[in-house]
């Protein structure tokens, strides 16, 4: 009875040596997930700060992108009329075979396109020897307003041969 005394004292008195290490280690255990996590975290927080865009940089690109692509709507019309100078020019020239019957279709097909930037008399109209209409061309600037004073000067010229 004394032995098991004893073995009983032995283990009432390991019981709470037992429990003591069991609650170091589950402490532990906590305290290395807290640090996990917060590395975790750490990482996280690390990585969005990098991406992506901040007010102002999103600002400039506004400010960049809306400075490249309203003078290029505004100049739109512009361009739109070149091409329609370039069409009736092509056209007068093939249907023509005279210096006068190219500057009439031509004002002819001016007034059906709307175009006002050229007439048919700023037609440089070239003629070879035997009469045949050897290349018409054109040049003229066009004044495209942005902002207030601001304006963009735009040079167009042609030949068609």
């Amino acid at each position: 009875m004394g032995q098991q005394g004893q073995s009983g004292q032995k283990g009432q008195a390991g019981q709470p040596a037992l429990a003591e290490q069991a609650e170091q280690a589950e402490q532990s255990d906590q305290s290395r997930r807290e640090v996990g996590s917060k590395r975790g975290r750490a990482r996280l927080a690390g990585r969005y700060k990098v991406r992506g865009f901040s007010l102002g940089s999103l600002l400039i690109v506004i400010l960049i992108v809306g400075g490249i692509v309203i003078p290029a709507v505004r100049a739109i019309p512009s361009l739109l009329e070149y091409f329609s100078i370039k069409r009736a020019i092509s056209y007068a020239k093939q249907q023509a075979s005279n210096k006068r019957e190219v500057a009439d279709y031509f004002a002819k097909q001016a007034q059906i396109d709307r175009i006002t930037a050229v007439r048919s008399d700023d037609l440089d109209i070239h003629e070879d020897d035997n009469g045949t209409i050897r290349s018409v061309g054109f040049s003229y600037r066009n004044e495209v307003p942005l902002y207030g004073p601001l304006s963009l000067m735009i040079t167009y010229s042609g030949t068609q041969y």
